[in-house]
């Protein structure tokens, strides 16, 4: 017998939008959804708030959206990608000022927008105990410039920090990307290609579902 419906929630920036796939595969979130169908044996119906250049401000303040909030409440599974663009514009000033300051004031901000955006959600879900909130650490699109893989690791610091709740996981996309980057970065190179964003389906389906 088929399962209840999963209600998924996609909240984040232009990975969540897809920017750098086709337009097919519409980023992870095609592939997630169908291996999440596989995985639990019923159907899943995504609902998609992403922003392309979004930073965790901004998908702080979205979540006060209605329909945002109404989605978040509904959800099963809810995804967050967030980070990266904080940490792009830090570099871009970084380039210009070759201040590391730059680094660090991004990665105060991101820690504490990262921090209330997950209050938020479990405030929204309230006493809801079937539900997963399943996130994805950031890779350094910026290889080539020295210095910059340290603050990724700092920021990915702060990502895991958010994980105390046995509800919450991050998927380790940092390493699956490293060395890799000509294979799994589309023509920009900052937004993952078709296979980039395969590896993070698969990433995420394999922290697994507990306790959906």
């Amino acid at each position: 017998m088929e399962r209840r419906i999963i209600r998924y929630c996609a909240i984040g920036d232009s990975l969540t939008v897809g920017i750098g796939s086709d337009i097919f595969s519409k980023g992870f979130i095609t592939r997630y959804v169908y291996l999440t169908r596989q995985a639990l044996n019923t159907r899943v119906h995504p609902a998609v708030f992403g922003k392309t250049g979004a930073t965790t401000g901004d998908i702080l303040k979205s979540l006060n959206h209605p329909f945002l909030y109404k989605g978040i409440k509904e959800a099963d599974i809810i995804t967050i990608t967030a980070g990266g663009n904080d940490l792009i514009d830090a570099a871009k000033q970084f380039l210009q000022d070759k201040k590391e300051e730059d680094f660090f004031i991004a990665l105060e901000k991101g820690k504490q927008n990262l921090e209330d955006i997950i209050k938020r959600l479990t405030d929204i879900k309230q006493n809801d105990q079937r539900y997963i909130i399943r996130m994805m650490n950031l890779y350094n699109p910026f290889p080539e410039i020295k210095g910059v893989d340290k603050w990724v690791e700092a920021f990915n610091h702060n990502i895991e920090s958010l994980t105390k709740s046995p509800l919450i996981k991050v998927a380790d996309i940092h390493h699956l990307f490293m060395g890799k980057e000509q294979e799994v970065l589309s023509s920009d190179h900052i937004h993952p290609n078709h296979r980039g964003y395969c590896l993070i389906a698969n990433a995420l389906t394999k922290l697994g579902y507990d306790p959906l």
